[in-house]
């Protein structure tokens, strides 16, 4: 099957609007300002942004753009009088142009907004929607049995092909052609420098489904491509895993839809952060064998301030502001509590200090216990009997873990879950620690994980000790250090570098390295005296 998700990862779900169930949000008629409201801002370096601010508030361009600044400029105002003549609203919310140091457009408050406030109305219809039409007619038994990503895709590539004749112009002069950072736009070389085993299989993964289905397309139904080839396709589904919503039409998840939203997929993502403090002194040009100045978990922050409602009534989808924000503040919305697994693949980029990446650490319950034999054979070449009561107890405590999460919200997570993980400050999987603790205590921990009875404090620390040192050992296969992957991240930054970064190499190392944070973590938090971090870590 081919690796999409099955909703977008920003899902309305998560990102409805706390509002009472009979109330609306709509913009009052008193103060309802439409899209034509909405102004475009270049992005300036602090120093300048008081002026540039005031230049743009007045509507008027800043004395020193080029052409390239101006035309972006022009682009984004037929842009939003597209939107609005389709019957988008907006209030209180400029466009930000791209800076020229690869931070691309954006939004942001162009007034005082408070929280609850309205600040988009979209009409689902405005968009570029996962429906049946648009495409050809004798294309959609093949579409219709695809994956979304590729029917929109290909919805896309149809688009561009029209040029100036197609309904959606403005709108796709402004979508990009690729997202460099997306797997799909990589070398294999740079797929295989994210050094971790499993992103490198799930972006293969990806990356063969692309072209297999390019394959069938190009067999079967070739009108569906509008003539692209396969690097072309490439590039529309690493555009449409980036911008694609998906909207609920009502709270039980009733009546699912995917679109290209226009002005809404200018919105960049802002989540859960950790203090840069909290990073590994590996990251901030010390010893990563030194423990960081803050922990990283509870999250320190969240820089989302906007979020969506499911789909009204009238198919219309509204944004609005969680939190007051001031002027010329950006307007961020969360993609999701999600790893950096899934902002690399889907979206190209990895947040910078996400505390909900993870690494795993073992496949599943038997791959853990395996390792654990393998590792302690003082523990379990003993005698057979004895063996079987380590093993049964190990089982026995994790079972109940999994009884003790089914009555929450992380049950079903757990459930359909099996791989064992570490997460940033040292966290780690109840299931994993306990199957570890039961294990040294044996006989005792057989009996006691059934009743549910507390494992002792030595049992709990030499589990911890062993989680521990299963980092360190996922550490050391790693090829490149933290150190030298900060170096890299650095040399792509400040564009000195001979030959030039790439933006594939950039993005794998800032997601590696990443990785290794939480490893260094696991082994700093939960080692102790027991375990030290690899020389090379």
């Amino acid at each position: 099957s081919y690796p999409l998700p099955t909703a977008r990862a920003m899902m309305a779900a998560r990102c409805s609007l706390n509002i009472a169930p009979h109330a609306r949000v709509a913009l009052p008629a008193s103060s309802r300002r439409r899209a034509d409201g909405v102004t475009s801002r270049v992005r300036r370096v602090p120093r300048a942004a008081e002026a540039d601010a005031r230049a743009a508030e007045a509507n008027v361009a800043v004395e020193d753009e080029d052409d390239d600044e101006l035309a972006e400029r022009k682009a984004v105002s037929e842009l939003v009088g597209w939107c609005v003549s389709k019957g988008a609203q907006g209030s209180g919310l400029s466009v930000l142009l791209p800076d020229g140091r690869g931070r691309g457009r954006g939004l942001e408050a162009s007034r005082d907004i408070e929280n609850g406030e309205p600040v988009l109305r979209l009409p689902l219809e405005m968009g570029i929607c996962d429906y049946q039409d648009g495409h050809p007619a004798e294309a959609w038994e093949v579409m219709a049995n695809a994956p979304w990503g590729v029917r929109l895709a290909c919805r896309l590539l149809q688009e561009r092909a029209k040029g100036e004749d197609s309904d959606y112009a403005p709108y796709i002069a402004l979508i990009p052609e690729s997202v460099p950072g997306s797997p799909l736009m990589w070398t294999d070389d740079e797929v295989a420098s994210l050094q971790y085993p499993p992103a490198v299989a799930e972006a293969r993964e990806m990356r063969d489904a692309v072209a297999t289905w390019f394959g069938k397309l190009s067999a079967e139904a070739p009108v569906a491509l509008a003539g692209a080839n396969l690097e072309s396709f490439e590039s529309a589904v690493s555009v449409v895993h980036s911008r694609t919503y998906g909207v609920a039409s009502s709270q039980s998840g009733e009546g699912y839809f995917r679109a290209l939203l226009p002005l809404a997929d200018l919105l960049n993502h802002g989540g859960d952060e950790y203090p840069e403090s909290a990073t590994s002194p590996a990251n901030r040009g010390g010893e990563a064998k030194d423990a960081p100045g803050t922990r990283k978990w509870p999250p320190a922050g969240c820089s989302d301030n906007v979020a969506w409602s499911e789909l009204s009534d009238e198919g219309v989808v509204e944004f609005a502001a969680t939190r007051d924000i001031e002027p010329h503040e950006e307007a961020a919305m969360s993609y999701g509590e999600r790893s950096n697994d899934h902002f690399l693949v889907y979206y190209g980029f990895v947040p910078p200090r996400n505390p909900h990446d993870d690494v795993v650490v073992f496949a599943d319950v038997d791959h853990a216990l395996s390792w654990h034999m393998v590792f302690h054979p003082e523990l379990w070449d003993v005698d057979e009997a004895e063996t079987e009561v380590r093993e049964a107890a190990a089982r026995a405590a994790v079972r109940e873990v999994e009884r003790a999460l089914a009555e929450t919200t992380d049950g079903a997570l757990a459930a359909s879950e099996p791989r064992l993980k570490v997460l940033p400050g040292g966290r780690c999987d109840a299931r994993l620690l306990s199957a570890f603790a039961a294990a040294y205590a044996g006989t005792e921990g057989a009996a006691g994980a059934e009743r549910g009875a507390p494992v002792a404090v030595v049992d709990v620390e030499s589990a911890h000790a062993d989680i521990a040192r299963r980092c360190a050992e996922l550490l050391r296969a790693m090829p490149t250090t933290l150190a030298k992957d900060v170096e890299t991240m650095g040399a792509a930054s400040d564009g000195e570098s001979d030959p030039p970064v790439s933006e594939g190499a950039r993005v794998a190392a800032a997601y590696r390295a990443h990785k290794k944070e939480v490893l260094i973590d696991a082994v700093l938090e939960l080692g102790g005296e027991a375990v030290k971090l690899p020389d090379d870590a």
